[in-house]
């Protein structure tokens, strides 16, 4: 579990830096919006499709191999070809690359720890979640102080090197991880049938589904860009604020591990984040408080999410095929989401946008509710 930790740690350090680095070198180079959300867009598509053919083979030679394969040099070649990116095309080849990293990583992990805590699979995966939000906090602040006093280029230098350094755990995990048997193409794509899984196993997909429209394009593209646009925020305020966050949003999550997930922690997380985003766009000074209420939110919403997936899978061979169905409608989700949001902001100005994000959270909450009810 220590591996697989550091492993997630430098993971979404660099997931951090990049989400933040992104957005704002595009703004930096004069493009729009519109333009923007459009190259956001490719990486969820792409990790749609692609998670489910890595989940498929996982299932047949086992979880290790991915971390040292294909993330670690996921990460490496994506960071790079960012910092060599001179064309939006360029970005677009970064953002495919990405989405392998990504797809990767996300195939296997929860089958990793489900594997490693078999008793305690939703606290397990509550924590890595927590760590992600950790670490992609680190990455975001250290991106935004980078970006403000040394450049985007050195920025882009820094995630590169830490996205070497992934491979030293990656290789230490695959070294003593037991193996799987071989891979039989017949086999694999069987594995990819979405008949006979439950109503109830379908219903956890549906709410998590509204947990992605809440957040991945407020996080992805709305914040930044409202911080930088409309705020008038730097690059080291709007990283600082993001580090907050994510450490608030981990907090969150790790310090209600205990609190049972009932119907009065689903109502206020509902009430905090609906709140939050109906006053955010005019909230003046009082948008830090409300920006960070929204983490609170976040890292509530984590437990629910991280147990419902566990209560979906429960006694299930094929643990990475599933997991990756469950996120077929979030990844359309975020696919459409991104790419739709700049739209919305360039044709009826942020409030909508927040304002949909604080409805899809109430949704999520109720929704994955009744799915622990099921």
């Amino acid at each position: 579990m220590k591996r697989i930790m550091a492993i997630t740690f430098l993971n979404y350090f660099v997931t951090g830096g990049l989400v933040l680095t992104i957005p704002l070198l595009l703004l930096e180079r004069r493009v729009n919006l519109p333009e923007i959300g459009f190259v956001l867009s490719i990486l969820p598509l792409v990790f749609l499709v692609v998670r489910l053919l890595f989940a498929a083979v996982a299932d047949q030679l086992g979880w290790a191999p991915f971390f040292l394969f294909i993330n670690w040099p996921g990460a490496f070649f994506s960071t790079l070809i960012y910092y060599l990116a001179n064309s939006t095309p360029a970005f677009l080849l970064g953002k495919i690359v990405e989405a392998l990293k990504e797809s990767s990583y996300w195939a296997v992990n929860r089958t990793a720890i489900f594997s490693l805590s078999p008793e305690q699979k939703g606290k397990a995966t509550t924590r890595i979640s927590a760590i992600i939000s950790l670490s992609f906090a680190v990455g975001g602040a250290v991106a935004g102080v980078g970006i403000a006093y040394l450049g985007f280029s050195f920025t882009l230098s820094i995630l590169i090197i830490a996205s070497s350094i992934m491979g030293i755990p990656a290789a230490i995990l695959w070294r003593t991880h037991r193996r799987g048997s071989k891979l039989k193409i017949r086999s694999a794509i069987a594995l990819l049938d979405p008949r006979g899984r439950s109503r109830a196993f379908w219903l956890v997909s549906f709410a998590m589904l509204f947990y992605s429209l809440a957040l991945h394009p407020l996080g992805a593209l709305l914040l930044p860009a409202f911080m930088a646009q409309e705020l008038g925020y730097d690059y080291v305020s709007i990283g600082i604020a993001f580090l907050l966050y994510n450490v608030i949003s981990f907090s969150a999550a790790i310090g209600t591990l205990k609190i049972p997930l009932k119907l009065g922690r689903a109502f206020v997380q509902s009430l905090i984040a609906l709140s939050a985003t109906i006053l955010l766009v005019n909230s003046g000074l009082y948008f830090p408080a409300l920006f960070l209420l929204l983490a609170v939110a976040n890292g509530l919403g984590l437990g629910f999410f991280e147990s419902i997936i566990a209560r979906a899978t429960e006694n299930r061979v094929t643990v990475s095929v599933d997991i990756g169905l469950l996120h077929i409608p979030v990844r359309l989700a975020e696919f459409s989401s991104v790419l739709s949001v700049g739209y919305v902001v360039q044709s009826f100005g942020y409030s909508p946008a927040f304002v949909a994000s604080g409805i899809f959270f109430t949704a999520f909450s109720v929704l994955s509710l009744y799915a622990l009810k099921t």
